[in-house]
């Protein structure tokens, strides 16, 4: 089993780290002033507990034949056998639906018939020899 942390854009850290701690404040200001309902604040609660989640857990996983990602409470899992492409991407706005992803630099898994996820590995190289392994036939387009 070989684990990878997804890399961490400085950009989206400071940015969702600001969310965090502007959403506290209201928060706590919210609560000190004592009029604040308990629905606004359940709704606070959660999304700063989600946010820091996939802050502090967004992370790609090779077990035997599958690819498993996590980004906070989002999981999914790849069957490497069914991986037909992988294309690096880098750019701010990435052409997939699903993106456990820290930064906007890695690479769009394209698997089955039309799936497809953006994935930051740390140590890439290492990562796409992983995979490679499993499925040699794997097209990989590094342009």
């Amino acid at each position: 089993m070989k684990r990878f942390l997804s890399t961490k854009n400085k950009v989206t850290q400071i940015i969702l780290w600001g969310i965090v701690i502007v959403m506290t404040a209201l928060l706590v200001n919210g609560l000190l002033i004592g009029d604040m309902p308990l629905l606004p604040v359940l709704i606070l609660g959660l999304s700063i507990g989600i946010i820091i989640w996939i802050l502090l857990d967004t992370r790609y996983v090779i077990k035997t034949q599958f690819l498993l990602y996590r980004s906070g409470p989002f999981r999914g899992r790849i069957d490497i056998t069914k991986i037909k492409k992988i294309k690096l991407h880098s750019g701010l706005f990435v052409p997939v639906s699903m993106k456990p992803a820290l930064d906007t630099n890695g690479f769009i898994i394209t698997y089955n018939q039309y799936d497809d996820v953006f994935v930051s590995p740390s140590n890439s190289s290492i990562f796409l020899e992983e995979l490679k392994k499993i499925n040699p036939n794997i097209e990989i387009k590094m342009d």
